[in-house]
């Protein structure tokens, strides 16, 4: 009969999907009785093989982002085969690629640099130039005598130095955290390096566009357009957000609504043909804009755990790159880490100690920058898209990167024992005396009073140690969400950081060593 013709349809169509122009109604009820979309499969093969590599790799104290190398590297076409190509998860890891760098902006604080004096902005501006200059001299005369970096020849060669030269957001601010290294002289020069090759990164993102078709007015046109969209961007974030985030301030749904719509937006009209600019440069210069709030901290809370989860696709579509590794390759790989490691004791020691004259800062900020970062991996994704360089180049900076993901926390960690055996090699060498690791003492601002909340009992303490004991005030940070209060409690000479005081992470970056005293002057009624 004409109804059992009917379900024999239904049926073919919803079990053996044969049939092309379905209606939207079938289709809906397909995709909810049982045939899974192969995107979906994907995720859940990739992300139970992360959530097992990562909890290996945490255990070894090691980046997570190498577990999720390591989870694409399981399931990809070299080990299990779950995933046939990293393009099965190509445009969800491409959205990872956006929220990360995204975040990056969120945390480019372009006023912190300027505090951190001329020894790090010095630095930060000639560091890249030396080493991916020296790098990509070094791997260009390799390639005339015979090495290959991949596939396209001296391009591949140039990407490698240039990718090299960067390093890693992510790894650097975990790790001088976790060690309490954050505001310490070399901590801040650090992160002033690591601000400016963030900037370096934004100049090559925006001329990566016209290397295949090198031409000056190429160059002008693209460095006007960015010049346009960082100026609108800074305007619009200035005088139309401030109004906007104001009112979205009570509602932490709004606001993490609004900051991602705030990226999306900036991201689209970089698109648009007139202006040509890649989205992810247009990332960066979103989350940029918006780290001049003092609600940054804030925003990078509630967004982080989306950003994770497609920072976690982006790695493991980059391990699913991979290919079986070949002896060449991997020496390749390991020779370009090495390499990068050792051209930052050029980038950021000499720099560092010839205006500062501080080779224990010098030292420790050469050791914290030791390694390749993901923008070098973004540079080299964007390459291949451009068609300026092939995947096996990018395969040569992913070995070189896992490399320096494994070693980079290794040396961070025993940064200051490596200075000082460093120093007493060379005190032997001088005939001096030598120093012990314990007799290096920490070099931070101490702020042994913190303040969570500032309420009536806070104002009443503050007014009282302003008239009995001023010179306490240096001694006291207070963590409020009062953008108001916290303009004239920093008028006073305190340190005031702006963010919610029920955020772990909030707390971890306001305060990088324990405090003598923590006092909660919000009311249990609050």
């Amino acid at each position: 009969s004409s109804a059992d013709a009917a379900a024999a349809h239904g049926e073919e169509d919803d079990f053996g999907d044969q049939d092309p122009n379905a209606d939207a109604h079938g289709a809906h009820h397909r995709r909810l009785g049982g045939g899974v979309s192969p995107v979906m499969r994907n995720i859940g093969f990739t992300m139970t093989a992360a959530g097992l590599s990562t909890m290996a790799v945490n255990f070894a104290k090691m980046p997570l982002i190498l577990g999720y190398l390591i989870a694409g590297i399981m399931v990809g076409p070299v080990c299990l085969g779950l995933v046939e190509s990293h393009l099965e998860i190509a445009e969800l890891s491409s959205l990872g690629l956006v929220f990360m760098l995204f975040m990056i902006g969120l945390e480019l604080d372009m006023r912190a640099l300027f505090k951190m004096g001329k020894v790090s902005i010095v630095t930060g501006v000639v560091q890249y130039p030396i080493c991916a200059g020296i790098m990509t001299a070094l791997f260009v005369a390799m390639t005339a005598i015979g090495a290959e970096f991949g596939s396209s020849g001296m391009n591949s060669a140039i990407y490698c130095g240039m990718a090299a030269g960067l390093s890693s957001d992510l790894i650097i601010v975990k790790l001088l955290g976790q060690k309490g290294e954050s505001d310490t002289i070399a901590g801040r020069t650090t992160m002033g390096v690591l601000i400016c090759q963030d900037i370096w990164a934004i100049v090559l993102l925006a001329l990566q566009v016209n290397l295949s078709d090198f031409n000056f007015v190429g160059v002008v046109k693209t460095l006007g357009m960015l010049a346009v969209l960082i100026t609108l961007t800074l305007g619009y974030a200035k005088f139309v957000m401030p109004a906007v985030l104001h009112h979205a301030s009570k509602s932490v749904e709004l606001m993490l609504v609004l900051s991602l719509a705030w990226c999306f937006f900036v991201c689209t009209a970089s698109i648009l043909p007139f202006v040509g600019l890649p989205m992810e440069l247009a990332a960066l210069i979103a989350g940029t804009a918006l780290g001049t709030f003092p609600y940054s901290t804030d925003f990078n809370e509630k967004v982080k755990y989306i950003r994770d989860f497609f920072v976690c696709l982006f790695f493991a579509g980059m391990g699913m790159m991979l290919p079986v590794p070949r002896a060449v390759d991997v020496f390749l790989g390991i020779f370009l880490a090495l390499v990068a490691v050792l051209v930052r004791a050029v980038g950021v020691f000499l720099p560092i100690w010839l205006m500062s004259k501080k080779a224990r800062v010098a030292a420790l900020a050469s050791v914290n920058l030791g390694q390749i970062g993901e923008f070098g991996l973004v540079l080299c994704t964007l390459g291949v898209s451009h068609g300026h360089i092939d995947e096996s180049t990018l395969e040569t900076i992913l070995i070189a990167f896992l490399c320096t993901t494994i070693l980079s926390p290794i040396l961070i960690r025993n940064s200051i024992t490596i200075f000082v055996k460093g120093s007493n090699w060379y005190d032997r060498a001088r005939g001096n005396a030598t120093q012990e690791a314990d007799a290096i003492e920490d070099d931070g601002e101490e702020h042994d009073i913190v303040l969570l909340g500032f309420h009536k009992i806070a104002f009443m303490l503050m007014a009282e140690i302003q008239a009995r004991t001023p010179e306490l005030l240096t001694s006291i940070h207070v963590i409020d969400f009062n953008k108001k209060t916290l303009n004239k409690l920093d008028a006073m000479g305190i340190k005031c950081t702006c963010g919610d005081i029920s955020s772990r992470d909030v707390l971890a970056k306001a305060q990088s060593k324990p405090p003598r005293i923590v006092l909660s002057t919000i009311p249990d009624a609050l």
